[in-house]
């Protein structure tokens, strides 16, 4: 059973002797057992949380009391907010160490593979080539297609060939999942190409920077650039069963917090598309570029947002707007 204060390892049963306890303050153990017909050790075991978030009090005459919640919840979200923060950070030097740490692979397997040990785990793929290889590979591979786009309406992906065989796959129920960077919005001929395949049934999220370009096919085999960072011109293959699955949380990481691509037929409150921007962590720049709107005007709002929801950063702004259902769904 899922509870509001689980976020903070507090179990269904401690929450709902904390929502008891705030409405009739003051009783006793026994007291508060009878009205939640649990016996005292239950009871006990449900409170241990809640004694050790200082959020119930346990006194010496055996009654419970509990503090104002708005003191004491905001101080729990402050801590997770700064453990978020810094687990976010320590993600983001991975995630920048990532191609070094490719580098020395590769060069420590070219290494072994020269003095008669093995080869190393990537096929290169010539820039003349790369359009015939995912042809074939949209044929021999099953699941679905996960694909980060650097480069939108270029490369493989304008082949005649790729491009009908693309949409074959797609009509016979194949899933493919593209990830767009935000600057789409400011290139119509790039965003017309996206709604096109958006309306062939291609599922599709923007984030506001794509770190590399590559598409993971099914749990078979990944086709990535050659170089990180760099739209796809010449390309290597890794089917490391290892490898696919890191290019594969890669990609569901990015893709759990994306955004839709805006759509133009559906107006959608304003508000509520900036709210969910922000709790998906997107700059200001970025948000204007979604929203099309000024910077200026996006913090303005921001501020407005913030001082009607009583709150006092950005975070606390998430997460209210998120209690309170005011949060786009993503499809």
């Amino acid at each position: 059973m899922s509870t509001v204060l689980g976020t903070f390892g507090i179990g269904p049963d401690s929450e709902v002797l904390y929502r008891l306890v705030l409405r009739q303050d003051g009783q006793t153990v026994p007291e508060y057992a009878a009205t939640l017909g649990w016996d005292v050790d239950h009871l006990h075991g449900a409170l241990r949380p809640l004694r050790e978030h200082r959020l119930v009090r346990h006194n010496l005459d055996d009654t419970l009391a509990a503090p104002h919640p708005r003191r004491t919840l905001n101080r729990l979200i402050e801590r997770e907010s700064v453990h978020l923060e810094l687990r976010r950070r320590e993600l983001d030097e991975v995630a920048a160490a990532v191609s070094d740490f490719s580098a020395e692979h590769r060069a420590g397997q070219t290494d072994v593979g020269q003095a008669g040990f093995g080869s190393a785990p990537f096929d290169v793929v010539p820039p003349d080539g790369v359009a015939a290889l995912v042809e074939d590979l949209l044929t021999s591979t099953t699941g679905p297609i996960r694909s980060f786009h650097l480069a939108v309406a270029a490369g493989p992906a304008t082949d005649a060939g790729v491009d009908k065989r693309a949409r074959e796959v797609m009509r016979e129920g194949r899933e493919l999942r593209s990830i767009y960077p935000v600057s789409v919005l400011d290139d119509a001929q790039r965003l017309a190409w996206v709604r096109e395949w958006a309306a062939l049934g291609e599922r599709q999220r923007m984030v506001e920077s794509v770190p590399a370009e590559f598409a993971v096919f099914g749990a078979d085999v990944v086709l990535a650039a050659a170089t990180w960072g760099e739209p796809a011109t010449s390309a290597v293959t890794l089917r490391s069963q290892l490898l696919v699955a890191a290019f594969t949380a890669v990609f569901d990481d990015a893709w759990a917090g994306g955004l839709p691509v805006p759509d133009q037929d559906l107006e959608q409150d304003a508000e509520t598309r900036l709210l969910t921007l922000l709790a998906s962590g997107f700059k200001d720049e970025a948000i204007a570029r979604y929203l099309g709107l000024g910077v200026r005007t996006v913090r303005r709002r921001v501020a407005a947002l913030m001082d009607e929801l009583s709150v006092h950063t950005r975070f606390q702004l998430g997460v209210v707007a998120e209690r309170r259902g005011l949060l786009g769904r993503r499809p």
